[in-house]
């Protein structure tokens, strides 16, 4: 797939979540932003697909507490530890999406030899040597970029 393709499908997702997040009322946490929930019509122009486990949250509210749901290697490690779901925790989704769009391979399939399962956030940690505190606070400046992205899509950018 070429780069202006990836670029529209980031785009298009980033537009989409920042529309559950900011413009929806009250508020649509997805939960399980991946691949297989981005729908792509012709023009590789991406929409938010697949509510099945999302929840509604009133502005005023940071956060959900609930079971933890989701798709191993998609799922937030301050979801996994806490059970409270927000839009930070969509937007590591989104993270590890952008991560696929970028290296081509899927978030479990990464890194994977012979005999062996490798995780795309593993190689982030591997690679940056930073610690998952490190990574989830990456993922919480990804929140802005994504907001930025929105605004300049929209803007004329």
């Amino acid at each position: 797939m070429d780069w202006t393709r990836r670029k529209r499908i980031a785009l298009g997702t980033a537009r989409g979540l920042v529309y559950l997040h900011e413009q929806c009322d009250p508020k649509i946490i997805h939960r399980d932003v991946k691949a297989a929930n981005i729908l792509l019509d012709e023009d590789f122009e991406a929409v938010v697909g697949d509510f099945g486990l999302a929840k509604l949250l009133d502005h005023r509210d940071t956060h959900v507490t609930t079971a933890v749901r989701g798709t191993i290697g998609h799922i937030a490690p301050e979801y996994l530890s806490t059970g409270q779901s927000s839009e930070k925790t969509d937007v590591f989704g989104y993270g590890i999406l952008l991560l696929e769009l970028i290296t081509g391979h899927k978030a479990l399939d990464f890194g994977r030899a012979a005999n062996q399962k490798g995780v795309m956030l593993d190689w982030v940690l591997s690679f940056s040597r930073l610690s998952l505190f490190s990574v989830s606070l990456f993922y919480i400046k990804l929140f802005h970029v994504q907001k930025y992205i929105y605004s300049t899509a929209y803007n004329g950018g």
